[in-house]
């Protein structure tokens, strides 16, 4: 009886213990690693997370910071429950990607902060990202379905042709060569005048400017007022153009207005050299006719001051013979 009952006890042992062994998780044993047991959760809504492994690494722009503690179905979408180190601020303006670092690779959730966007305040322990805030990864088999149609598709066939035909237009070595030469002048040569380059920018810019300050002009012109105008131009100078035939002997005899015209030209040319020489001595005639010829006709007087003798006698101190002299006294 002693017996029996011992090795019930026993069996019942063993039952208890096999039991609680089939309750164990391989995600259950503790992992080598930071597990960021201080730190707090954060829960991210995915669409699919296709083989997302226990415990993956959760990574902020590169950075690992946590680690996936929980996967969970919840109606049409995933919660995928992280937790963050107690030191490291996740922004509620945070984008949550499944990513590969390989194709054979585990894949993990990448945290990023949107380019350009402002960031968003701290998320609290037990915040949720939303879906509009997260990236699921393609399916597999829509992935190999399009790598299906690609290569079915004769894509590669194209490809090949495409590349076949440009070999065949490609020219020859000697050619690319020259054509690489010249190319290299020119880039040369427009390096060399990038100033005239940089003057027609400028030109083709004052003249975008001038266009845009006469922008009220140009509409008229294309109004119905203006249009108006240059029908009634057209009609005139057609008008006008049936005189032209009158002319016609002008424009065929006028082979002598040549000679005619150089002739006019060679006689304005040399007035205009008289010109030029008569004002350089117009000054002397002028203080010839103010200093000399006008002072004699106004005063019609001779002083003398001196009369020298042939002898060298100085004779103006005996006014009775110079005036003999002159047949002025008797």
């Amino acid at each position: 009886m002693t017996r029996r009952a011992g090795f019930i006890a026993l069996v019942v042992a063993s039952v208890l213990v096999l039991s609680s062994c089939h309750s164990l998780e391989v995600s259950a044993l503790p992992a080598p690693g930071n597990s960021y047991s201080g730190g707090y959760d954060v829960v991210m809504e995915f669409d699919n997370v296709l083989n997302l492994p226990a415990r993956a690494k959760v990574t902020l722009d590169g950075t690992t910071v946590g680690v996936v503690t929980g996967v969970a179905i919840d109606g049409h979408h995933v919660n995928v429950t992280t937790r963050i180190a107690p030191d490291v601020v996740v922004p509620s303006s945070i984008h949550a990607v499944l990513q590969q670092a390989t194709v054979l690779g585990d894949i993990y959730v990448a945290l990023e902060n949107p380019r350009g966007a402002p960031v968003g305040p701290a998320l609290r322990p037990g915040a949720k990202v939303p879906l509009d805030h997260t990236t699921s990864p393609s399916q597999l088999e829509d992935t190999i379905s399009h790598l299906a149609d690609f290569t079915g598709s004769g894509s590669i066939q194209r490809v090949q042709n495409t590349i076949i035909r440009l070999n065949r237009v490609t020219p020859a070595s000697a050619d690319l060569r020259r054509l690489a030469s010249q190319f290299a002048v020119d880039m040369s040569d427009l390096s060399g005048n990038i100033d005239n380059v940089d003057l027609l920018l400028r030109g083709a810019s004052d003249t975008a400017n001038v266009l845009h300050g006469q922008i009220p002009s140009i509409q008229h012109w294309f109004s119905p007022e203006g249009m108006r105008g240059f029908d009634r131009g057209v009609q005139a100078i057609s008008l006008v153009g049936y005189s032209f035939p009158s002319l016609g002997t002008i424009y065929s005899g006028g082979f002598w207005l040549v000679p005619l015209l150089n002739s006019m030209a060679a006689a304005v040319g040399a007035m205009q050299r008289d010109k030029h020489a008569f004002e350089a001595e117009y000054p002397a005639w002028r203080r010839l006719f103010t200093d000399y010829f006008l002072p004699q006709d106004k005063y019609p007087a001779i002083n003398i001051t001196s009369i020298v003798g042939p002898d060298g006698r100085e004779l103006s101190n005996n006014v009775h013979d110079v005036l003999r002299i002159l047949g002025a006294m008797p």
